[in-house]
This record gives C-alpha cells, structure tokens and sequence, in this order.
C-alpha cells in the first residue's frame, strides 16, 4: 500500500485499531504489503518522546535504545534550542545529529558543530521582523553560537508583554539585550523568529504572516509546557523538521521511505506526511492525526515503547 493510499484511508478512517498492542491505531495494510526495515527514528521530543510532564519515561528509553541496536538510528527532531535539546540527548545515551528550532538547525553534539543551518536572506529577514513591529510584537532571534555564548537576541527587555517577559526571564542567563541586534542582519545569521503570546494573537499573527509572506516561510503556533503563553515560530519556507531528517538521510544514503518519524503538533506535520511512516501521537492535534499513518496511545498505554515494538522491531 502506498503513502499516498494509507493517508486517503487514514482520512477517510482516522482510528481502526488493529494493533494486538493497547494503545496502538493503525491503518490496516494490505494482504501483500512488504514490511519496511526502517534506519531513521525521527523522534519529536516535548509531548512525544517526553511525557506530557516532561518526564523520559524509562520503558521509553529502553525502547529507543532497542531501535538503535537494531540498527535504526535515532534523531532527536524538536522545537527547542540546542541547549535545551541536549540534555535529552545525553539522557538516551545516544550520539546522533540533533534537529533544533523546529528543523532550522542541525548540530553534532560530539564537537557542537553545525551541520545545516536554514538561514533567512538579509531581505526576508527585515521583512519578518518589520512584521513583528507592525503587529506589536517583540521578537525573539535564536542564534548559533559556542555554548558558552548567548541563545537568543532580543531587543529589550522587559517590553510589557508578559508571555514574552516570562520566556526572556526563565532564560535571562541565555539572552542577549541588545537594543541594535536589528541593525546587523547582514553581519549576522538569523534562522528562526517567534513571537510569544495568548493564543488568539499569535493565531492572528500567523495570519497577519501568512497574508504578507505566503511561500516564503514557514510558520507554527505552538504550546510549549514550559511557558504560560502561545508561541509562533518563523522560519524559512525549505526549512523544517522534515527537510533537516532529510538532509541527514541523504547524508547517510537513507530514503525517504526508510525513515520512521514520530510526533505530537504542527511542527512535525510535514515529517509525519513526508516520512515513509509518519506516526502522531494521540493527543495531536486532529490535523496531524489525520495525516498519521498510525495513532499512539498516550504514554501511559506504551505511548511509544508500543510503537516502536510493533512497527520497527519484527
């Protein structure tokens, strides 16, 4: 059964279960259908791999450790930056390319190198951020730099908006105030914006984004766990999760259809559609579950540990 079929059957059928493990929803495949041997785990972290309080469960683990001694490498895909994805990196035991800022950047954690790196042309760059003053919003710039060095820019701080002020604050240590970093867009690489807010605004700024820049970027409204307000991510229109997996997979000679990938929101929508098996977890929202080859039980039903026992390792 091709990709194209599942997602037309998934469609029209979201949930069948036919998995002899609880928690695990998939598309029945056909009578003659080959079983892949799958070499990527394309593994959202916050809300997939985690739990939903953040916890790395240990069935989990030990399952993706079984993956990779089967030989199906594991790449850690997620919208946090770099810093923060590392300790979950170190926490698997795995030493594999890191897919940071939603797939705008990926680093090797052995020698913290920048393998690929989506950044905005000086000209798009100033377009987005005259987008953010438009629309009131203060931006966020992540950056790529030493890990001693600064995550982000921003221009001031406190700027009134409390979402905003509060990521700024759980992160001071890691910030850089610099009232002219906007003035620098040619000197310096920028490769993903966001704004931070209730979630009506940045729905609306999305849209307001969407209306000005269509095809020329990529945009996400997302709810991290750890921060009260909505975030809305920029990047560039060929950047993503998906297009950084595949940078690796070309790198390594995978296919596409090798390639296992797994996740939980908008940001992994595209990986999920593109891999050849794409797997939502089922407190995705009811547009990436739609796409999902497979729907997970939540972690307390296996979540992935089930998933990876059932699909990759036969």
């Amino acid at each position: 059964m091709t990709k194209e079929l599942r997602l037309k059957v998934v469609e029209a059928q979201l949930v069948p279960e036919t998995s002899s493990l609880p928690g695990v929803f998939c598309v029945p495949p056909a009578p003659t259908a080959r079983r892949i041997k799958y070499k990527i785990l394309a593994l959202d972290i916050d809300g997939t791999l985690l739990d939903l309080d953040g916890v790395l469960r240990p069935e989990t683990a030990e399952a993706v450790a079984r993956a990779a001694r089967a030989g199906i490498r594991p790449v850690l895909c997620t919208g946090r930056r770099y810093r923060r994805a590392l300790p979950v990196a170190a926490d698997l035991g795995i030493d594999a390319p890191l897919v940071c800022n939603s797939g705008a950047l990926v680093k090797d954690p052995g020698e913290h190198r920048t393998l690929w790196r989506a950044d905005f042309d000086p000209s798009l760059a100033a377009l987005v951020l005259d987008l953010f003053q438009r629309q009131g919003q203060p931006a966020v710039s992540f950056t790529d730099r030493p890990p001693d060095g600064f995550d982000f820019q921003v221009a001031r701080y406190p700027t009134g908006n409390p979402w905003f002020d509060e990521f700024v604050t759980k992160n001071l240590i890691h910030a850089d105030v610099d009232p002219s970093w906007r003035d620098r867009l040619v000197e310096d690489q920028h490769f993903h914006f966001c704004a931070i807010g209730d979630r009506s605004t940045m729905l609306a700024f999305e849209a307001a984004v969407q209306a000005a820049l269509s095809g020329r970027v990529h945009t996400f409204v997302l709810k991290s766990p750890n921060y009260s307000g909505t975030i809305c991510e920029v990047i560039r229109s060929d950047a993503g999760k998906w297009a950084a997996v595949l940078h690796l997979a070309e790198l390594w000679g995978v296919e596409a259809a090798e390639v296992c990938a797994i996740g939980d929101d908008m940001n992994d929508l595209p990986m999920i559609v593109g891999a050849g098996l794409g797997i939502a977890m089922t407190h995705a929202p009811q547009a990436v579950r739609a796409v999902a080859d497979l729907v997970s039980g939540d972690h307390a039903r296996g979540g992935i540990a089930s998933i990876i026992e059932e699909a990759l390792l036969f």
